[in-house]
């Protein structure tokens, strides 16, 4: 499970409602303290000295109050009251006094001659609102924490099966078939539960995929046995015709097409291997751009299309001769057939491969369909609409990078940049 995982932003959901729920509590039981000290308690000694001035004028030797929690002290000329010299020098009012080490809640006031003193203790107050306010609030708050803590529980066993079935498919080896099936006998999910469906749809859908993996991996095999024969032996007929009655430009022809059909079997091999990579190696993308130059040169000729290469930097290359061979080959050939007895440069720099030609040129339009596979321009020179469609899906394959450039009647700039 990753840090920003299901489960961990269900403990980190969790962890911040508690923290949330215990500051309202505590906010909660200081606003209530303060509202009990401040408006209740003021109050009460408020109407406790107004009841007792009323007894005071009926009767002014009526006792003073005097209970547990609850202390009156009276000067007037008459009695007096040992009052702490403290609370002699304070105004009239509602206030905190130190006394004796403790600060109770003292009200004064004054009727004529007279003043009263109220003290109150409001710690053995205090220690009955504990029991009879906090202990049931803290039980409450206990509460909350157990429901909270098993619906975080209960809210894990539920996503679980997801966790496991998301770390499955991430270490899933897809691109090797004999791993690529993930192993969901590993994931347990309670029977008819939203993870038990989507299990078995998964399951259902990589045995469907394995399936359709297997056959397209049949089908190449025998494909490139039945399309490999039967070129061979047109080509070597053609090679014995030639023998016997010379050249000719028709023979010539029918040995360009061969090798566009070979070209593109083992071009649509290789992308149909998508398990296998070629083995790389430490290329000068020079040397192979010349070695096609001088390969694909009569090609170019017979078609009255001037081909060569401008060198403007040494570009060197980790890659398979093989993948570079079918990617610039479709290229020139593509360009062949579109330039009519123009002229095609191979321009190398730094870091790309340029192919350009001064053949018609193609509007954006044009250009889109061109990128996908079985279409074709208006070259009388035909053709299978594959060339640009299989070097867009090599490169994307080898992570390189195919830009097209192209203006009707300028020409096509067709680059692969390898960084």
């Amino acid at each position: 499970m990753t840090r920003k995982g299901v489960q961990h932003r269900l403990t980190r959901v969790f962890l911040i409602q508690i923290l949330f729920i215990s500051l309202a509590t505590v906010l909660g039981v200081w606003a209530t303290a303060k509202i009990i000290e401040n408006v209740l308690v003021k109050e009460a000694l408020m109407k406790e000295a107004e009841h007792y001035w009323q007894l005071y004028q009926r009767d002014p030797d009526f006792p003073r109050p005097n209970t547990r929690h609850l202390l009156g002290l009276l000067v007037d000329g008459r009695t007096q009251d040992p009052v702490p010299e403290i609370l002699l020098s304070l105004p009239d009012g509602y206030q905190r006094v130190t006394l004796d080490g403790e600060q109770p809640l003292v009200y004064i006031e004054h009727k004529g001659e007279a003043r009263l003193y109220l003290i109150f203790d409001e710690q053995r107050v205090s220690v009955l609102a504990f029991m009879f306010g906090i202990l049931p609030l803290t039980g409450v708050l206990l509460v909350i924490y157990l429901t909270s803590f098993l619906g975080w529980r209960k809210s894990r066993e539920l996503v679980s099966p997801l966790v496991r079935l998301s770390e499955t498919l991430r270490y899933a080896n897809v691109l090797d078939p004999r791993q690529a099936r993930p192993d969901f006998t590993q994931v347990e999910a309670e029977p008819g539960s939203e993870a038990s469906v989507l299990i078995a749809a998964l399951d259902a859908y990589a045995d469907r995929l394995l399936r359709f993996v297997e056959r397209e991996r049949q089908f190449t095999r025998d494909a490139s046995h039945e399309l490999r024969t039967p070129l061979a032996v047109f080509r070597a007929n053609l090679e014995l015709l030639e023998r016997q009655v010379g050249h000719r430009p028709l023979i010539d022809r029918m040995s360009d097409t061969v090798d566009d059909m070979e070209a593109l079997v083992e071009t649509l091999l290789l992308l149909a291997r998508t398990e296998q990579r070629p083995a790389s190696e430490s290329l000068v993308v020079n040397d192979v751009v010349a070695n096609l130059i001088e390969r694909l040169q009569p090609l170019a000729e017979r078609k009255q299309i001037h081909l060569r290469v401008k060198q403007k930097a040494l570009l060197s290359l980790e890659a398979s001769e093989t993948v570079l061979n079918i990617v610039f080959t479709n290229l020139i050939r593509n360009a062949i057939n579109y330039s009519g007895s123009g002229r095609i440069t191979l321009v190398v720099v730094a870091d790309a491969v340029h192919v350009v030609d001064t053949g018609t040129g193609m509007d954006r339009e044009e250009l889109a369909r061109l990128l996908k596979p079985f279409e074709r321009g208006s070259s009388s020179e035909g053709g299978y609409g594959l060339g640009l469609a299989i070097v867009q899906r090599l490169c994307e394959r080898f992570e390189w990078h195919l830009d097209v450039a192209s203006q009707p009647g300028k020409g096509t700039d067709v680059r692969v940049r390898f960084r």
